[in-house]
């Protein structure tokens, strides 16, 4: 005769059970109250008063936040539901089931402190010997923003409408004095019309007026590269007597471009190019280490990631010392970025045009070759920016360097999207969404450092 185990969900216990008991010890539940509890959260309880019905400890609602976030639960209802229904929830809860508004109140309000908890995560790190510095990478990806595309309309589109609105308003108020002088009769109920149109009208100029600030404030960025640029073909001139290579750069547009969007749902999201298409985005960045570490993030609206690449090295705490090489593809090449890198003392390392797949190979078959024409490209001219870059990514140390690049920084952003699920933001607005992409980093480098601990 056959024997089973079978569950006797009756059977009482003799002694009461330990929640301390639940987990095993190396578990990521017990490693991140470990860590809350290492954390500087003395800005935070000097925000409780101390009156009033009892709340609950900060450590305990933080911690079930980051966990969250590590495991791939983002919202504060399924935080809430898992206070009941996960092991590692309830370890970490004390048996108490926090309420998904309690966890979404604490989250808002102390949102601007997740950045320094983010640097501390890092910093705790180092001490535990998990993090070194060295290389890093840089890259971006765009998020989906808490708004449809569909919600967006062009600056184009803008003064079509408010044309027609206006025509509309006139119609309506001919057609009311009209009515009034008993000439015609109508089913209208005109004054709701006139004001339904008038509001609209004041949204759509609202939009427009934000649309061509943004436009003055990109030609104010725009003029300063352009003036610098064009003085430096000129000093070329003066010393050489000779145009220099390329094209001669274009006048910045000082007014919007008709294809300027405004988004009604999220004005400060933007309509960014992705692998599916366009959509309603962020831009997320990150710059990791060889071990897959965050050190650095933030997001904004800015499609292009040019300028970012400055920005993404100035987010690293220096208090873990000092970055070797900087790598990035070759949407972050300029030769701000280069200069400023230098400035640092960091070699920059970025591509100067698109990589072709599976160019490997060839490089280290023409490895010889492309070293002897470098050499005579560097006797016949003057080597430029694009020139000397190039010729480093060319050598085998660095061309291995840059190889990394693919296995270090994208593989995070596959893990934050595709394992974690993070491929929307909750909150709107350029400054929520920078820390809450800084949560969902914070909350992958928690994952990654117990992976690490325990490997």
């Amino acid at each position: 005769m056959r024997c089973f185990k079978s569950a006797d969900r009756t059977q009482g216990l003799l002694m009461p059970p330990s929640i301390n008991d639940w987990l095993p010890e190396n578990h990521q539940a017990r490693f991140i109250v470990d860590i809350v509890e290492e954390l500087d959260l003395r800005s935070v309880y000097r925000q409780y008063r101390g009156s009033g019905t009892m709340a609950y400890d900060p450590r305990l609602i933080l911690s079930l936040i980051l966990y969250g976030y590590s495991t791939g639960v983002f919202s504060s209802r399924k935080i809430e539901a898992a206070t009941y229904d996960s092991v590692a929830f309830r370890f970490i809860s004390g048996n108490h089931h926090p309420d998904h508004d309690t966890i979404a109140n604490f989250r808002k309000r102390f949102l601007p402190e997740i950045k320094g908890w983010f640097k501390q995560v890092l910093l705790i790190g180092k001490e535990l010997g998990l993090l070194n510095l060295g290389n890093i990478y840089i890259d971006g990806t765009k998020v989906q923003a808490n708004a449809s595309k569909h919600k967006a309309m062009s600056y184009e589109y803008m003064k079509r409408l408010e044309e027609k609105l206006e025509t509309e308003i006139d119609s309506l108020l001919e057609l009311a004095n009209q009515t009034d002088n008993k000439e015609t009769d109508t089913d209208l109920d005109i004054p709701k019309e006139i004001r339904r149109r008038e509001t609209r009208l004041v949204k759509i100029r609202e939009a427009k007026s934000v649309v061509e600030d943004r436009a003055k404030e990109r030609y104010s960025k725009e003029k300063k590269t352009y003036d610098a640029k064009i003085q430096k073909r000129n000093d070329h001139i003066d010393k050489t007597g000779k145009n220099p290579r390329g094209r001669e750069p274009k006048a910045p547009n000082p007014s919007p471009n008709e294809s300027d969007q405004y988004n009604f749902t999220d004005p400060e999201s933007r309509i960014m190019k992705t692998k599916d298409g366009f959509n309603q985005c962020f831009n997320g960045q990150a710059a990791v280490n060889d071990d897959m570490i965050i050190l650095g993030a933030y997001s904004n609206a800015h499609a292009n990631d040019k300028r970012e690449f400055i920005p993404t090295i100035n987010t690293i705490p220096t208090e873990l010392g000092e970055i070797s090489i900087a790598v990035a593809d070759t949407g972050y090449f300029s030769e701000d970025n280069i200069t400023e890198c230098q400035d640092k003392e960091i070699i920059p390392l970025i591509s100067t045009a698109r990589q072709k797949h599976n160019s490997y190979l060839d490089k280290k078959l023409n490895e010889n070759s492309s070293s002897n024409d470098n050499q005579e490209q560097e006797q016949e001219q003057e080597q430029t920016p694009i020139d000397k870059m190039n010729q480093l990514l060319n050598s085998p140390k660095y061309n291995e360097i840059y190889r990394k690049r693919k296995q270090t920084v994208e593989p995070v952003f596959g893990i934050i999207k595709k394992v974690l699920g993070f491929r929307q933001f909750s909150l709107r607005g350029e400054t929520e969404t920078d820390c809450e992409w800084s949560l969902v980093c914070l909350g992958y480098n928690l994952k990654r450092l117990f992976k690490m601990k325990i490997a």
